[in-house]
């Protein structure tokens, strides 16, 4: 009896032994083969969430050329390589075994919320998904018209030098505009034979490659403005005082137009809306102010010109209103024009600028419910005017900077990034997040005279008065 229970007990020992091995064998399968799932999962999210953000900089790239681009409904997406650009195409597109669809919806007139979404199956009954979701504002199309909304980053109160790029000796920098991952930087030189605008690639900020150089003849450019896949340039070429060229393709611009206006006076400033061209031209102009229809770029034809008695040296317009900067003018500084109608501007008002006589440069920006105009000038301020009913402009406040303004950019209602003659700051950052006490915040010194300026993607960009203008700026990390 003895001897059977132990025999029972020891088989009973066994099952449970064997019980035990294949319940520790089972996890021990599951936790490994469920660990090599957690990591091909983990290892897809990360491709997934890359594919998301490419969606996010796609479209982001696409509202850089042209803001009527972005439609809303869902998108697919195609990189075209002969044109090196993004382009929308269908509604989703695929990668492997991940879809993507870029939705676009519209949430006021200068924003559009854009939203990635990838999917992806694990299995025929699981799918997984993700997405991003960024909001893109219209800055590209009102460039000189309202604060940039591109993102800030680092410390701007410390802003460092960080690349430059040569234009060649015997050329000096003019202006700068950016689109996208290219610079467009005007230049004059005292050899016709030279070139006069310049294309740099900075999808590397701190090492511009110059990919493409345009010579446009005698005379150089003074001023460049971008609407959509058109460059607008102002020239003192006495034939062609607008120069237009088509930049559907970015690091190639063509000239697909001209027009010369009257006399031989210069065309200092620049300005495009709807289909018209504004022309600002010094002072000896028989008319400093001329509208010049662009409809069809090959063929400018003339609208209407203005006497206002002084160079017009800069525009700011905001789709139905335009603001011409007039200096040393027997009429007034500010010329107000309605451009609701783009073929038919019509002059509302003139703002005289107390204790100011040489405006340089204008910029308009919003802020709540509220527009203001920046207006540097020769007398080395920085003015900051309240704009928001234009037959009653007024004077909010003005900071001595210590040299001419010639140019402004404003991002994000907080900071204006200027460029001056200063010759111990040509670079400097005004505080203007209150309106009523404006102040410098920041500077950086170099060798020449800074003479436009723009920003893009946490980077200004700055060009002066030398053969190495291109100058490349961003904030202390």
């Amino acid at each position: 009896m003895f001897m059977l229970t132990q025999k029972g007990q020891s088989f009973i020992e066994i099952l449970v032994a064997m019980g035990v091995f294949v319940m520790v064998s089972t996890a021990g399968f599951f936790l490994f083969f469920g660990g090599q799932s957690l990591i091909v999962d983990s290892a897809n999210s990360q491709l997934a969430l890359d594919y998301a953000s490419e969606g996010i900089e796609a479209a982001r790239s696409i509202r850089d050329r042209s803001w009527g681009n972005l439609a809303d409904g869902d998108h697919g997406l195609v990189y075209n390589e002969e044109d090196e650009q993004w382009q929308f195409s269908g509604t989703e597109d695929n990668k492997e075994m991940f879809t993507r669809i870029v939705t676009i919806s519209t949430v006021d007139a200068n924003t559009k919320k854009i939203v990635s979404r990838i999917t992806w199956q694990i299995t025929p009954a699981r799918t997984q998904s993700l997405q991003l979701t960024e909001e893109l504002g219209n800055w590209v199309e009102l460039s000189q018209s309202s604060c940039k909304v591109s993102s800030l980053a680092g410390d701007w109160t410390q802003p460092l030098s960080i690349g430059s790029g040569d234009l060649g000796p015997g050329n000096e920098g003019t202006d700068v505009l950016i689109k996208g991952n290219y610079a467009y930087i005007g230049g004059t030189a005292a050899s016709a034979a030279k070139p006069d605008l310049f294309v740099f690639d900075i999808s590397v900020p701190a090492s511009p490659e110059l990919v493409k150089s345009v010579n446009i003849g005698a005379g150089g450019i003074n001023s460049l403005f971008i609407k959509g896949d058109y460059l607008y340039a102002a020239s003192p070429n006495n034939a062609q005082e607008l120069i237009i060229f088509d930049i559907t393709t970015p690091s190639n611009p063509t000239s697909v137009g001209s027009y010369n206006l009257s006399g031989d006076t210069d065309a200092i400033a620049v300005v495009a809306f709807g289909d018209t061209a504004a022309i600002g031209r010094e002072s000896g102009a028989s008319y400093q102010l001329a509208f010049i229809n662009v409809a069809v770029p090959s063929s400018p034809s003339i609208i209407d010109e203005v006497f206002v008695g002084g160079s017009v040296k800069d525009f700011a317009e905001t789709g139905d209103k335009l603001f011409a900067m007039v200096s040393n003018g027997s009429g007034g500084d500010v010329w107000i024009y309605d451009i609701g109608d783009s073929a038919d501007p019509v002059q509302l008002s003139i703002y005289d600028i107390p204790s100011m006589s040489d405006g340089r440069s204008v910029y308009l920006y919003y802020k709540g419910n509220s527009q203001y105009l920046l207006v540097g000038n020769g007398e080395q301020e920085l003015v900051l005017i309240g704009a928001t009913t234009t037959s009653n402009m007024y004077v909010r406040d003005r900071v001595n900077v210590g040299g001419a303004v010639n140019d402004i950019v404003c991002v994000a209602s907080n900071w204006a990034f200027i460029g001056t003659d200063n010759s111990i700051k040509e670079f400097i950052i005004v505080n203007v997040n209150d309106p009523d006490n404006i102040f410098e915040q920041a500077s950086l010194n170099y060798p020449q005279v800074a003479s436009g300026i723009d920003f893009y993607n946490n980077n200004v960009f700055m060009a002066v008065r030398s053969n190495d203008s291109l100058r490349t700026i961003t904030s202390t990390p």
